[in-house]
């Protein structure tokens, strides 16, 4: 079945009453009567097949001929089920023009700090009452977001009860109780930053040796089902290799085929980490196998190494050097001076508390010490080793040959 220019506008509008949600995607900041006279305008407007598409993907070459046909379609055109080729213009547009469509995030430094913030403040404002409420569009994703608001209660919890009663106490032991609780304050800090660059350890060594980066972001986009009369449009930030068993190539793809190389990623994996001077027949089928194994050996060796550094993050704060560093304040120095003094005299500290917890004060706490900086050290090196092994493509040429003097017999 073929549309004209005119009949796909004329269906495009009937799909636009359907819902407030069809009518936001068909918008064109708000000036649908425009675009419909320049649909109008063309008096030699080429029929128009309807694309088949995968995630709202037009084919290059399909996309060409579109555009050639009329000037009205760009190459970025959608297929609407029941409503046939419709401009992209038609959809909210997201990041690149990519729609309504699942896409590959560009990281920065702040991808990640951004992506957290993001999660929190949808725990607090939306997953935590759409739960609350029983909500039908509540899912797996936003149950496990949820995680965080445990970690930052709890922890506020106990750093809480280390200070609620000091106003009972008699002064010397209210200048103890509140430096415990400046100590377990100190401690649920360093163990999330060490804990994370433990697992950004991990991760950078992972796409140095193999090219793959574990932490690649991609926006998904959710049509929630109608509630309470109402439709939304949500998004999730998920890693493209969070599921070692289904990891989404189909992202990686697109990816490479709005560049013009569907598989561009592997054959850039292929040349620079696997050694391959030419460009293999089929990149993704030979890559994908080593991509997978390496990477359920990156994550498993993350969670060991990530929690073995979190601990050696608790032993730092837990020395002596940092108890006279929350002391600093005692003597009330000008705030000035104290913020200028500030970054330097934390500097020391760790570097101080390092050594304390490498040399302990006794052979027992030396023993540990050592143990724990040692071991979460290891963890990592052996783990990125780990993943080194094996992960590489046979390219010498098969030595195995066909004896053409013996007989085929088939029973």
């Amino acid at each position: 079945m073929t549309l004209s220019v005119n009949q796909n506008i004329n269906r495009a509008q009937a799909f636009k009453g359907i819902s407030p949600l069809n009518a936001a995607y068909l918008n064109i900041n708000g000036d649908d009567k425009q675009q419909q006279s320049q649909a109008a305008a063309p008096a030699k407007a080429q029929l128009i097949e309807p694309l088949q598409t995968t995630q709202g993907y037009a084919p290059e070459m399909h996309q060409a001929k579109s555009a050639a046909q009329n000037p009205i379609l760009n190459p970025n055109t959608a297929y609407v089920e029941g409503v046939g080729a419709v401009p992209s213009g038609y959809f909210i547009q997201g990041e690149k023009a990519h729609g309504s469509e699942d896409h590959i995030i560009k990281k920065t430094p702040l991808t990640g700090a951004r992506i957290v913030a993001d999660k929190l403040v949808k725990d607090i404002f939306t997953y935590a009452p759409k739960g609350m409420q029983g909500s039908k569009n509540s899912n797996f994703y936003e149950y496990l977001s949820l995680g965080m608001i445990p970690y930052i209660v709890g922890s506020g919890m106990m750093v809480a009860t280390t200070v609620a009663a000091t106003k009972f106490f008699n002064p010397n032991d209210a200048k103890a109780s509140k430096m415990i609780g400046k100590s377990a304050a100190l401690g649920v800090a360093f163990y999330a930053v060490m804990k994370w660059l433990g697992g950004k350890l991990m991760e950078k060594g992972t796409q140095a040796i193999t090219g793959v980066d574990m932490a690649m972001p991609y926006k998904k986009i959710i049509s929630e089902l109608p509630e309470n009369g109402k439709e939304k449009v949500s998004t999730e930030f998920h890693r493209v290799f969070e599921s070692v068993d289904f990891p989404r190539w189909d992202l990686i793809n697109k990816q490479g085929e709005e560049k013009g190389n569907r598989y561009e990623y592997y054959d850039k994996i292929a040349k620079e980490k696997l050694g391959c001077d030419e460009q293999l027949n089929a990149p993704d089928q030979a890559v994908q196998p080593l991509i997978k194994k390496a990477l359920t050996k990156a994550m498993a060796a993350k969670s060991i190494s990530s929690f073995l550094w979190a601990g050696v993050g608790v032993a730092l704060a837990a020395q002596k050097d940092f108890a006279d560093f929350m002391s600093y304040s005692a003597g009330k120095p000008k705030f000035t001076k104290m913020l200028k003094d500030l970054p330097f005299e934390f500097g020391k500290t760790v570097k101080d508390a390092a050594k304390s917890l490498w040399k302990g004060s006794s052979p027992a706490s030396k023993l540990v010490g050592r143990g724990l900086v040692i071991s979460a050290a290891a963890s990592t090196v052996l783990g990125l080793l780990n993943v080194k092994r094996g992960y590489k493509i046979d390219t010498k040429p098969s030595k195995s040959q066909i004896d053409y003097k013996k007989e085929y017999v088939e029973n």
